[in-house]
């Protein structure tokens, strides 16, 4: 290779490296090429701590709404904040206080995932009305934060009713409908910033479980329509119709779970359980060579079941403090914050979970940032009700072990 090649074929590699690195992309270098001034180390590192702990569920951002019972959970009941402008982001419920206009009734309708359902039961409804701001936060409420007592009392009821949607479709939904006291709270300006808020419940307990579509879901969220009649003149109207708000935050509360003796020992994940965990891996005096730029990071996760799960993801974050690894813990605020920015997540493939820590491992390697630890939890797209379990320190081969490709 003449020395002007051998130049810009340097330059090229340089090139592809900087901008893998970039795109967090393995770094394609082909080893028979010669005389070229880079190599290929690999470094592993083992895991010297793990540990599980349980905090509140946490099925905010999720595309369903729960009732009743699912297996070994258990639903309280659902809270439902709506938007306070329209679909058609023109009228707040400001507009229902005009002289000419008479707001009539309002309903909220809730619409079931699935077509069918065998058992018929009575659903009720409650609001806030002595509350302004923000009743509940769909990302943090749950059963330890959230007072049930500070709703009104019932307000509506509703049973399941079937609509067709076409010749051969239909579709099962809940209506409850509210007269004009509850419009009259919800254009009330004298409550700053009304919270909009709604409660519901089962009106007794079922055994079965009852699932609807929740604010995640943008083919069918909750609705709250407005019905009202507007006049040309104080005796004449001229039009009947109804706006829609749309749920802009939705929550269903599950009862606290509980957890078995393999959800504590292992490595276990799970939203509805509450499932996270958390490892160390000993990284202690390692230094990034100069000039040096990490291929791949990868830690395998190996789970413990072998039944085939497809389309379950784990995100995984460094945390910012050092943790306690000496005992299993339930929290009602998990402690641990997290390196947002550092997010790694990945797909179970053949039971195996492969997380890539390339980005943060870089900046361990060149002291930029303090290794305390990962954290592991499902994905918010993750079957909520499936806990995961996989190997700890304990399993004789299948530990995981961070290893480490780079190239200097």
């Amino acid at each position: 290779m003449n020395k002007s090649y051998k130049k810009y074929f340097i330059y090229y590699l340089l090139g592809i490296i900087f901008f893998s690195a970039c795109e967090e992309v393995a770094i394609p270098i082909d080893n028979s090429v010669t005389n070229i001034p880079l190599s290929i180390d690999t470094v592993s590192f083992p895991v010297i701590n793990t540990i599980s702990y349980q905090v509140p569920p946490d099925i905010g951002s999720h595309e369903f709404l729960y009732f009743g019972k699912k297996e070994e959970f258990s639903f309280l009941y659902n809270l439902i904040r709506f938007s306070n402008i329209d679909s058609t982001n023109l009228y707040t419920f400001d507009y229902y206080n005009d002289s000419l206009i008479v707001a009539d009734s309002m309903k909220l309708i809730m619409s079931f995932v699935s077509d069918s359902i065998e058992k018929n039961v009575d659903f009720q409804l409650r609001y806030f009305p002595n509350y302004g701001d923000s009743i509940f936060n769909e990302s943090t409420t749950n059963y330890t934060n959230f007072d049930q007592s500070i709703a009104s009392s019932v307000i509506s009821s509703s049973t399941i009713s079937s609509y067709s949607i076409d010749s051969v479709t239909t579709q099962l939904k809940l209506n409850f409908l509210m007269d004009t006291t509850i419009i009259n709270t919800f254009k009330d300006t004298s409550i700053t910033s009304f919270n909009s808020s709604f409660l519901v419940e089962l009106t007794n307990e079922s055994s079965s479980e009852f699932k609807l579509f929740s604010s995640n879901n943008s083919s069918s969220p909750p609705k709250l329509r407005v019905y009202y009649r507007e006049f040309s003149s104080d005796s004449v109207g001229v039009d009947t119709s109804f706006h829609t708000y749309y749920s802009s935050q939705d929550v269903s509360i599950i009862n606290k779970p509980n957890v078995s003796s393999s959800d504590t020992y292992n490595l276990s994940v799970g939203l509805a359980k509450g499932m996270r965990s958390l490892l160390l891996v000993d990284m202690e005096g390692w230094e990034l060579p100069k000039r040096s730029i990490i291929s791949s990071a990868d830690l395998v996760y190996y789970r413990i079941n072998d039944d085939t799960l497809i389309g379950y993801s784990v995100s995984s974050y460094p945390i910012t403090s050092e943790a306690d690894f000496d005992k299993f813990n339930i929290f009602e605020i998990d402690p641990y914050d997290v390196e947002l920015n550092y997010l790694s997540s990945a797909s179970l493939i053949d039971n195996k979970l492969k997380i890539d820590y390339r980005k943060i491992s870089t900046d361990y390697g060149r002291g930029v940032k303090v290794n305390y630890g990962f954290k592991l939890q499902s994905s918010p797209n993750s079957d909520p009700f499936k806990t995961i379990q996989f190997h700890n320190l304990n399993s004789n081969t299948l530990y995981p072990v961070l290893r480490i490709i780079y190239v200097k």
